[in-house]
């Protein structure tokens, strides 16, 4: 089974990556994605509910927060978001479960014969989201929840038909250079998962409206509230439209990699843009006083000067590197800042930190986080125990 499941790993990591198909001179296109879903009997037409959840930040959380509630009302529930932290099988969840090895590779299989007889093109993030609606749909589930992972308008999640329920988080800058060049751009493309298929949408994104409006199918329900509730009561809306009811009670939701404590001392956060950092400081990093020891990395992608946000609370500061090859080199954002150290490994900035007295904060990057998380769960126990806390 080790070898199977490699060997269609291999393959996996040969297709394209989803930034390069956007970046592509001809215009993105859900084709690719339809097709194969044509040729498969249109497995995303099987289930009672579609949930699409979109926007720049929460959305794992809202996600997280619908399944687990489901899952407590005893529905079957599957879940399809990226990225992942330290194994690929982290991006489908049937019934609150990391998918098993054997299913990863079988579902794979199938989808690699099919594209290779019809010539398909799909990249890697889409014959994920294609292989997590068939296995979803062989397995019987009743609810399909999809985190969307980068825009909207082309997201492979977006070409899923049937009855939807939509969700939007807020608008925000992560992925301008891709999706931009304006922020109002970045609006047009994450609104169209409102689509004809949609009966309730619901977001507390209020700058855009008229964006918003212009591309809904439906009425839009726009929510209020304390700006740290919001992705609760987004998810909380959405579960009301499923139940057709306000009674139900809503569990608490770990989440891997957002303020999760791995040891006495040590917090990490995928934290990556301003908003998020903005949150963090708010509702984590005043409520938990320091002083810190920051170990710090992140994304070229991503917008550098919000870390100046977390300077104030950090006694040390330790610039490293996730390892993956978007991320950007530690020295250069030593030089940029003028503060702290650099270690490009990451395990050894990490190994430094825990020598110091003060609390750790891992943050900057979801890959660093979960570079570093796998000091305590390791991926060969993940797998084995399909779940992001094996014991």
């Amino acid at each position: 089974m080790n070898d199977d499941y490699n060997q269609i790993l291999d393959w996996l990591h040969t297709r394209a990556s989803e930034a390069a198909f956007f970046r592509k001179k001809e215009l993105p296109s859900l084709s690719e994605v339809n097709r194969a879903l044509d040729l498969l009997k249109r497995p995303d037409k099987s289930f009672k509910f579609r949930v699409i959840v979109g926007g720049t930040a929460g959305k794992g959380s809202v996600c997280r927060h619908i399944e687990q509630t489901l899952l407590q009302e005893g529905m079957s529930v599957g879940l399809l978001s990226s990225p992942h932290l330290q194994v690929v099988n982290e991006r489908i969840r049937l019934n609150g479960k990391i998918i098993s090895k054997a299913d990863f590779t079988y579902i794979l299989t199938k989808l690699k014969i099919l594209i290779e007889a019809e010539n398909l093109t799909l990249t890697y993030y889409e014959i994920l989201v294609v292989g997590g609606i068939l296995l979803a749909t062989e397995k019987g589930i009743e609810i399909l929840i999809c985190e969307v992972g980068l825009g909207g308008e082309f997201d492979a999640v977006n070409a899923v038909q049937g009855k939807r329920i939509c969700g939007l988080t807020f608008i925000g800058s992560d992925h301008l250079e891709i999706l931009g060049p304006k922020l109002e751009n970045i609006a047009e493309t994450k609104s169209k998962i409102f689509t004809q298929d949609s009966i309730a949408n619901f977001t507390y994104e209020q700058k855009f409206r008229s964006i918003l409006e212009k591309n809904s199918h439906h009425k839009i329900e726009y929510i209020k509230g304390i700006k740290q509730k919001l992705n609760k009561k987004l998810a909380r809306k959405i579960l009301e439209q499923i139940f057709s009811s306000k009674s139900f009670e809503m569990p608490p939701i770990p989440v891997p990699c957002r303020w999760e404590k791995i040891d006495k001392k040590t917090w990490l956060d995928g934290a990556h843009s301003r908003p998020r950092f903005e949150y963090l400081i708010e509702t984590k990093l005043k409520k938990n006083p320091g002083p810190y020891t920051l170990v710090l990395g992140m994304q070229n992608r991503h917008e550098s000067e919000a870390f100046s946000l977390l300077f104030p609370f950090a006694k040390n500061i330790i610039w490293t590197e996730s390892g993956e090859a978007d991320c950007r080199k530690s020295e250069d954002l030593k030089s940029e800042f003028r503060v702290g150290e650099f270690i490009k490994n990451h395990q050894a900035a990490f190994q430094e930190a825990l020598k110091l007295e003060d609390k750790i904060l891992v943050t900057g990057s979801l890959y660093l986080c979960g570079a570093i998380r796998e000091n305590v769960y390791s991926s060969q126990a993940i797998l084995d125990q399909q779940t992001e806390w094996p014991l």
